[in-house]
């Protein structure tokens, strides 16, 4: 514990005299001269990574065992000064006081996943140690989603997920697999440390973009981490680093260091390197996966477990994916495959064509693209009266089961006085918070921002208002969207819709590679249209389309908005 010392002069007033010492004598009564009790973790609070980043001494001396962990060393903790050790303590203890159960359950929840990690790293030549930073980032949670809207174990941005190859369309998003971001997070680190030589830099770069790293380098002149927080001070407000940035890197060395010696330290022993046995199954379009999940002995909920890059309850219905068991289950996974039609449909719904049908209004009233639909309705040569149309059903991993779809028909008896049907009557709606993003909404109740703006009978996203109510269509997708006015409150912030700035999709040098021009073409936004659909279809990358287009760029899609299809 540094010791604090207090200079004094004498004074010519007596009375100022006495006046100080009994000051200097309250304050060494009431001080943290001895240990003090660390203060007790909330077990429930939501912990999506290692919390605010507010740690500080806590006055607990270290035990020998501990101090012999602390100054263990990996290939990115050696040579530490001083000033960055001290930062690195601070995180240490932490972790092993105030959030020491937070940091034994995120051990824990790296089994599965920390050895594929780290022999990514290893392939491209990095440190294996660098696999410990999806703690930091949401202790190894593959179904984590950050209040700006970063997801999966490695918390991409929706961008920067695309950029390193993590599809995120109306079927997956690729961000939640646990072992495709873990490579798509080693490729950016490298290329991270490309830009900066220095792996303490990428770390920091990672967390707040490496515009944000870059501009600070280079107005003070640091060449490395733990001297650009010195100097952190003579920037402009706005180009300091934010508090978490500033304390990110220290708390992801002092995870290397808890986690080289988890026995030491009395945290639950845990053999990173046999993690349960997993396969990998790529399964054709279309395919049932709450009938897989049946036919293997899983319940929805765990069957999702393995598999969160998967938002229905079916399989993309255009392309071959991938999905993870169990190995005790692969045997039982393969026989049903290979005979699908012995199980019963599971993860499908149906709905019977009525007269005056099109594919856009069943898009409509089911929440379910007119692109999607068409693909898995390749047997529909016409939507006449009675013909079978196939819905692909739920809209997210944590629903218990398929919702049905009320029919495009409504009878009277099932209208209200209103005139709505009684599946509009089911509809919920959510109020408004200080920092809500539609995207953030959207996800929570496994919708679409476009859905959202439907159902609400709005034009423009800036019209939304702190504790304004909005209506969340259907139930998790199956529900028609009915549009209904929206109220605005009388005051109040407006809610932004554009992914905020967080960790890795801000900066400038990530834009959209140039490529060769194409034939000038535009597109009109169809209801359900996604901008990953919209590139499929037309044959262009979903990043030369947000790159064109602004509303694609923060996900403000509405229908009968025209988008450019090629540059300039």
């Amino acid at each position: 514990m540094a010791v604090q010392s207090f200079y004094f002069f004498p004074s010519k007033n007596a009375f100022g005299a006495i006046w100080l010492l009994g000051f200097l004598i309250v304050a060494v009564l009431t001080g943290g001269c001895g240990p003090r009790s660390a203060p007790v973790e909330d077990p429930l609070r939501p912990v999506s990574g290692m919390g605010a980043y507010t740690s500080a001494d806590d006055g607990i001396a270290l035990k020998p065992a501990e101090l012999d962990a602390l100054r263990s060393t990996g290939q990115l903790d050696r040579g530490l000064s001083e000033k960055a050790m001290r930062d690195v303590t601070l995180e240490y203890k932490s972790f092993l006081h105030q959030k020491r159960r937070t940091m034994e359950r995120f051990s824990q929840q790296a089994r599965p996943y920390l050895a594929y990690a780290r022999k990514a790293f290893r392939d491209r030549g990095m440190p294996e140690e660098l696999a410990c930073l999806a703690i930091v980032e949401s202790g190894y949670n593959p179904n984590a989603v950050s209040p700006v809207g970063a997801a999966g174990a490695w918390q991409f941005m929706p961008y920067t997920g695309m950029k390193y190859g993590l599809n995120q369309d109306w079927w997956m998003d690729e961000r939640r697999d646990p072992y495709k971001s873990a490579e798509a997070a080693a490729d950016y680190l490298k290329k991270l440390h490309g830009d900066f030589n220095d792996w303490h830099l990428a770390v920091a770069a990672y967390n707040a973009g490496e515009g944000k790293i870059g501009r600070a380098l280079e107005k003070t002149g640091a060449r490395t981490f733990f001297a650009l927080k010195e100097k952190n001070h003579l920037l402009d407000e706005k180009a300091q680093l934010r508090e978490e940035t500033k304390q990110y890197v220290p708390r992801f060395l002092a995870v290397c260091k808890i986690m080289r010696n988890l026995e030491k330290l009395g945290f639950q022993a845990c053999d990173y390197d046999n993690p349960p046995s997993i396969v990998r199954l790529q399964v054709k379009p279309g395919t049932d996966l709450m009938a897989l999940s049946r036919a293997v002995g899983m319940s929805w909920e765990e069957f999702a477990s393995y598999n969160g890059a998967h938002k229905r309850y079916v399989s993309c219905t255009d392309r071959s994916t991938p999905v993870y068991l169990p190995a005790v289950r692969e045997k039982s996974a393969l026989a049903h495959l290979n005979n699908p039609r012995a199980g019963n449909r599971a993860g499908w719904q149906t709905y019977t064509a009525s007269r005056g049908d099109t594919w856009q209004n069943i898009s409509r009233r089911s929440g379910v693209p007119v692109a999607v639909l068409q693909s898995a309705n390749k047997h529909v040569r016409s939507l006449k009266p009675g013909a079978v149309v196939l819905l692909p059903g739920g809209a997210g991993v944590n629903k218990v089961a398929p919702m049905a779809v009320a029919s495009a028909s409504t009878s009277k008896k099932e209208k209200g006085r209103s005139g709505r049907s009684a599946a509009t009557e089911r509809m919920t709606t959510y109020t408004l918070k200080a920092g809500d993003t539609l995207y953030d909404v959207a996800r929570r109740n496994d919708t679409s921002v476009n859905a959202l703006l439907a159902a609400n009978n709005l034009d423009d996203p800036r019209q939304l208002r702190i504790g304004q109510q909005l209506r969340i269509p259907g139930e998790g997708g199956g529900s028609p969207v009915v549009r209904a006015s929206s109220r605005g409150g009388k005051s109040g912030k407006s809610v932004a819709v554009a992914d905020a700035e967080k960790t890795h999709g801000s900066s400038g040098s990530l834009g959209a590679s140039r490529r060769a021009k194409k034939k000038k073409a535009t597109y009109t936004v169809q209801p359900g249209d996604t901008v990953w659909g919209i590139a499929r279809k037309h044959n262009v990358q979903p990043k030369d389309l947000m790159q064109w287009n602004t509303a694609a760029a923060k996900g403000t899609l509405r229908p009968g908005d025209t988008l450019v299809l090629a540059a300039d």
